[in-house]
């Protein structure tokens, strides 16, 4: 059988996908799904407690008066909260996944990478741990690489918060290893889920004769009091956004806490808050490989995926986050335009979905004030409207119901003239908004111009910025209301 990953030639970042629906009203079946009993640790248990988990500690040394710390609540983690064979999906065309080994406890060897802190090290009152690889003796088994799965209970759901963010941001940055490079990132969302993310780093590999990177996919999603690791290594030419590990991972947060996940033929998808009960999905966003190219500037990665910095607005004139819409679900993805030195282009996208609406338009009108004024915000963006809103829903083939596009600019981060030129769309189709930011450096005059009385107007530069802006809202808006047509 020959090697696929000997025939690729050169790893590249250019084909991003899209991350999957955010579901609604996360964590509120808590109740519903499992109701924790914890024992209350009395002074004459805490005798017993002693002896079988450990010390007791004495506040004071007075044996009349003495004070103890409770032993911690017993866990009911086990086995049965790991991800079963069934959850997980494997990437075309490799074998599907099969379970190898399963651990009490996190396991003596190294399961990610990128993490330099265990669970255990973190706080973790409890850990169990399964292995996972490609079916043997299928094709292309060999190339599929490993996945493990660990999860881990903490003293409470803002104890593990505050453990996935830790370890989201190493998995991110990888300081387990040198020369690591980000390759991308999509967020895990829905149902149960407090918060996730799927980080993907590449690097070389020690191994001379070895004809391609090591990629690293490392998932990190906390619900109620746990948190889950989840992690695929494999050798790769060319990246692709995880999207089959984004899916094993909100199925295996629902095995997490006890929970049916939205995969399983017995879920209900009004419960599970599952994609087909939000009514938004992968399918929603964009794909940056069909955005057309900023065919100014020269990119070895073209339309490339990313994770913003810091909290990057959708639309530059957005005074607040998204969230004080009140949307009851939301998917959103960022794609930018890389030269060989700095990020020329960006492409925000959001897709918002409402409970009626009438909830849906009043979100609509308030985005149309943001659009008019385009206000000082707490979003590190301080742009200056260039064009007011205007209506162009006919422009669109997938019919919005209304639709309107402006036009902002703002400084670029060089301190030179350049400045960012962003077009802004919001349209409303029945409950559902989208909102597209496309930007592209330029300075001070626009990208281009076809207006030959225009100072700004430049014969040998191709009039297609309006070309690009049409194209990219076109395809936003269609994917965006693809499944309410």
């Amino acid at each position: 059988m020959s090697d696929p990953i000997s025939r690729l030639d050169q790893f590249r970042a250019d084909a991003p996908g899209a991350p999957m629906s955010s579901a609604a009203e996360a964590r509120r079946r808590g109740d519903q799904i499992r109701r924790r009993k914890r024992t209350v640790v009395t002074a004459g248990a805490a005798a017993l407690a002693a002896v079988v988990a450990g010390p007791i500690i004495f506040l004071s040394t007075g044996l009349g008066d003495k004070a103890i710390d409770p032993a911690p609540a017993p866990s009911d983690l086990s086995r049965a909260n790991l991800p079963t064979e069934g959850d997980l999906v494997a990437d075309d065309p490799y074998p599907a996944w099969v379970q190898e080994q399963t651990y009490d406890g996190e396991g003596t060897d190294t399961y990610n990478d990128c993490l330099t802190e265990s669970l255990s090290d973190s706080g973790a009152q409890a850990a169990v741990r399964r292995d996972f690889v490609a079916k043997p003796g299928e094709e292309m088994a060999d190339a599929a690489g490993t996945l493990n799965a660990v999860v881990a209970e903490f003293g409470s759901a803002d104890e593990a918060e505050r453990v996935r963010s830790d370890l989201t941001d190493a998995a991110a940055s990888c300081p387990g290893v040198d020369g690591a490079e980000v390759a991308g990132s999509l967020p895990v969302e829905g149902g149960v889920i407090s918060g996730g993310n799927v980080d993907v780093v590449t690097y070389l590999p020690v191994e001379p004769e070895m004809n391609a990177r090591w990629e690293v996919a490392t998932a990190v999603v906390s619900a109620e009091d746990r948190v889950l690791v989840m992690t695929r290594k494999r050798g790769v030419q060319d990246y692709v956004s995880p999207t089959t590990l984004q899916t094993s991972a909100v199925n295996a947060a629902y095995r997490m806490v006890g929970a049916t996940p939205p995969s399983d033929p017995s879920a209900d998808p009004t419960e599970t808050g599952s994609p087909a009960a939000d009514g938004l999905s992968a399918a929603n966003l964009i794909d940056g490989s069909t955005l057309p190219a900023l065919d100014r500037f020269e990119s070895p990665l073209g339309w490339n995926q990313y994770t913003p910095a810091s909290d990057v607005p959708t639309l530059a004139c957005q005074k607040e986050s998204l969230s004080s819409l009140g949307a009851s679900a939301k998917v959103a993805s960022d794609y930018r335009w890389d030269t060989d030195s700095a990020m020329v282009g960006q492409v925000h996208m959001a897709v918002l979905e409402f409970p009626d609406v009438n909830a849906a338009g009043a979100a609509y009108n308030e985005i149309m004030e943001w659009q008019e004024v385009c206000p000082a915000n707490k979003l590190g963006v301080n742009p200056e409207v260039t064009s007011l809103p205007t209506d162009v829903s006919a422009d669109l083939d997938a019919g919005p119901k209304r639709a309107a596009r402006s036009q902002a600019t703002y400084p670029g981060a060089d301190g030179n003239d350049s400045l960012w030129f962003e077009t802004e769309l919001v349209a409303q189709y029945e409950t559902r908004l989208v909102l597209v930011g496309y930007a592209e450096i330029a300075g001070p005059c626009p990208p281009s111009t076809g207006d030959k009385n225009d100072p700004c107007y430049q014969p040998d530069q191709p009039d297609s910025w309006p070309d690009r802006i049409l194209a990219i809202e076109k395809a936003a808006v269609a994917a965006g209301i693809s499944d309410l047509r």
